[in-house]
């Protein structure tokens, strides 16, 4: 995500904004005949009022669901952690972070054309490892308007929007609750820095240390020529990812009128993202913890936010997705030096 950073409450909080890549869905809404599967989301938020203010809270969702004629049924599997933002320990575990998971199932109706539904949480339950004093306060159940285009799915109520991408690849939850160790304070079962943590490194974890470099080049919203790039520099240990990238906009006046912010035809913006990360056999997972401006510029909105990253890695390629767009790092070219910025 490129905004604002997020600064707000998980009961309104969105699955939703971003800046670069583009969707994975087609442009052509598709028959709710192919919503049987599982749909993922994630989040990655700064908590702006309540006694939490200043916390961090990172949010996983995995749906699994199934259609039988105009029926939908299923469950998903939220998995929440929150990291203090000031250090100190929370009451419940003595520890400056805690996790949670949730399984939720679900009821629904096919409506109209078959691009909507009515969506029921009918069940909430605590399968993970949560101690009693740490476990997420109950909710009312809610009820969701969906629609589906192609890979997005959009479930929206009076108070939370979601979207959720289709993941041919799940059980990365699942499998938080199936491992998660017995019940005790600050159990690592949550879908943060601690996805994985503990499980140790595995033959079958992929290699994705290096270098990484994702490029786009499009028209901005004034028809003005521009150039994304990012350098990702990933360290590994075991399961454990940590690194940074360099994100580089480059935007270039196509009507031969200088920019007023820089006076030229052309100015550039540099950002690097510090990140963590977790890996799972191909499986990965990223969180962007902070940002540096490295090239101050006039030009600069200052619309930025941190994002969450979930995908698959292969030895040349990282598939990523968030939460409104999508994007594959690929390996350089030995041929073509790399950027320092």
């Amino acid at each position: 995500m490129r905004g604002a950073v997020l600064a707000l409450a998980f009961a309104c909080a969105s699955f939703a904004s971003g800046c670069h890549g583009q969707f994975p869905a087609s442009a052509t809404p598709t028959l709710f005949s192919s919503l049987a599967g599982i749909w993922s989301g994630f989040q990655k938020e700064t908590i702006s009022e309540g006694v939490a203010v200043g916390d961090t809270h990172i949010a996983k969702q995995e749906w699994h669901l199934t259609q039988t004629g105009r029926r939908i049924s299923g469950y998903y599997v939220e998995a929440e952690t929150f990291v203090s933002g000031d250090g100190r320990p929370y009451v419940c575990n003595r520890h400056p972070q805690f996790s949670t998971v949730t399984r939720f199932d679900i009821s629904g109706t096919l409506e109209g054309d078959g691009t909507s539904a009515q969506i029921q949480e009918t069940r909430a339950a605590l399968p993970g490892a949560e101690t009693e004093s740490c476990a997420p306060r109950p909710r009312t159940l809610r009820q969701y308007h969906a629609r589906v285009n192609g890979d997005l799915l959009v479930l929206a109520n009076d108070s939370v929007r979601e979207m959720l991408y289709r993941s041919f690849e799940g059980g990365l939850v699942e499998a938080m609750v199936a491992t998660s160790p017995a019940p005790k304070p600050a159990a690592a079962v949550g879908a943060g820095p601690e996805l994985v943590r503990g499980r140790g490194p595995s033959p079958a974890d992929a290699d994705v240390g290096g270098i990484w470099v994702w490029e786009h080049r499009t028209a901005s919203p004034e028809g003005d020529e521009k150039i994304e790039r990012e350098e990702w520099h990933v360290e590994q240990d075991g399961p454990d990812l940590h690194g940074y990238y360099d994100r580089s906009v480059h935007q270039i006046s196509t009507d031969g009128h200088a920019y007023r912010c820089s006076m030229a035809l052309d100015f550039r913006l540099v950002t690097r993202y510090q990140f963590t990360g977790q890996l799972r056999d191909s499986k990965i997972a990223i969180f962007e913890k902070s940002f540096e401006v490295l090239s101050p510029n006039a030009c600069d909105n200052g619309k930025r936010r941190l994002d969450a990253y979930e995908g698959a890695a292969s030895p040349d390629e990282l598939r990523l997705i968030w939460e409104r767009g999508a994007q594959v790092l690929r390996r350089p070219r030995p041929d073509v030096p790399t950027q320092r910025f």
